[in-house]
């Protein structure tokens, strides 16, 4: 059996996140797999044994939960390490987060497995008494973390005196290129978005990259950033519109890739989504989390079973000359219940297109992307 670790796994789950994406299918989307499965795999072990499965189904088919929990918490935990060992000013903040109404106790069993997780912390909050504040209050966390960039994941009157917990992750990276484009460089080119053809801030440069040309003009580029993290550029064919290859395909273009000097032409962009992620996930196969009679997390709070009565999800990637900053935050509410020759290229991205931001170690996608609008 594969690890749940392999990329092609953690590739896998993130074309399923952003094809249930409610944006359509020519819009501006942006994910972050990373922060969805690392939320699913830490509320995974206060599940009853079907909404387990359901969890490990949809991000590691085939895994036992034990072994799916430590290889997503052994990849997070890499990531932060990487993140950790950077010297170029760049940064990775990941908190996951318990918060426990003030009057239940948290599983001792469900709070320990928590603390394998990066930036692991157990809050008890006034979710009873205070819905409103409490809902500020895990906002405000969650502004904190991502700089800002996320100010608020919980929306108004999505906490309820009825419930009992909420599982949070967060997370905000900020990477530089490694070798920058000189903003001298950028000029206006035309984009042909789905809105009609425009002229964009477009970023230009020579570089040496891992590429491999696609049919209809289209191509793949992977750009590094600091450390072990790249940037995964797919243009699709001339007329084609941008949509999440699957895992095998990516690992194709992958590993047909070989170094090429590239004439880059990249926009400048920011995407950026919020959006309610029950559906989505009951999409992916993940419901039984969310059906109430079936008191499907019996092991979150030692005072009674609960179920998910809300997830929300919002990402924000953004990519200008000096690098990638990116910022993410899940959330899900328990209710009661050296030189060479080389060949040369152009990369012209003058249309729709897919971005990941991933773990070159590890496989873990951090961002997966559509920019149709930069």
């Amino acid at each position: 059996m594969p690890t749940p670790a392999a990329p092609d796994r953690h590739l896998g789950f993130a074309c399923d996140l952003l094809r249930t994406h409610p944006a359509a299918g020519q819009d501006n989307a942006v994910v972050s797999p990373w922060s969805v499965s690392s939320a699913l795999a830490a509320l995974a072990p206060g599940c009853d044994a079907a909404a387990r499965d359901e969890i490990v189904r949809a991000l590691a088919p085939g895994a036992t939960t034990n072994d799916l929990v430590a290889a997503l918490a052994g990849d997070a935990a890499q990531v932060t390490a990487s993140a950790a060992a950077a010297e170029d000013g760049s940064t990775l903040a990941v908190a996951n987060t318990l918060w426990v109404d003030e009057g239940r106790t948290p599983s001792p069993a469900f709070a320990a497995g928590l603390e394998r997780w990066p930036g692991a912390a157990v809050h008890s909050i006034r979710l009873a008494g205070d819905p409103e504040g409490a809902r500020s209050t895990i906002n405000a966390d969650v502004a904190a973390t991502t700089r800002e960039l996320i100010p608020e994941i919980l929306p108004a009157g999505s906490i309820s005196p009825d419930d009992r917990a909420v599982i949070v992750n967060a997370l905000y990276l900020l990477a530089a290129w490694l070798e920058p484009f000189s903003p001298d460089a950028t000029t206006d080119e035309p984009f042909h978005a789905p809105s009609g053809s425009r002229d964009v801030p477009t970023m230009q440069g020579l570089r040496d990259a891992a590429y491999t040309a696609g049919p209809g003009g289209g191509g793949y580029l992977a750009l590094p950033l600091w450390g072990v993290l790249r940037a995964e550029i797919l243009l699709p064919p001339a007329g084609a519109a941008a949509t999440v290859l699957d895992a095998s395909g990516l690992d194709d273009l992958r590993r047909r890739a070989t170094t090429h000097r590239v004439d880059l032409h990249l926009p400048r962009f920011r995407v950026s989504s919020a959006y309610a992620l029950d559906r989505p996930l009951q999409r992916l196969g993940i419901g039984r989390v969310f059906d109430a009679s079936t008191r499907p997390l019996p092991e979150v709070v030692v005072e009674e079973p609960l179920h998910i009565s809300g997830a929300f999800h919002a990402a924000v990637l953004r990519a200008d000359e000096r690098g990638i900053e990116g910022a993410a935050a899940t959330a899900m509410i328990a209710r009661a219940v050296a030189y060479r020759e080389l060949p040369e290229v152009e990369m012209r991205v003058d249309r729709p297109f897919l971005v990941l931001i991933t773990h070159r170690d590890t496989g873990a996608v951090l961002f997966l992307a559509r920019v149709a609008e930069p």
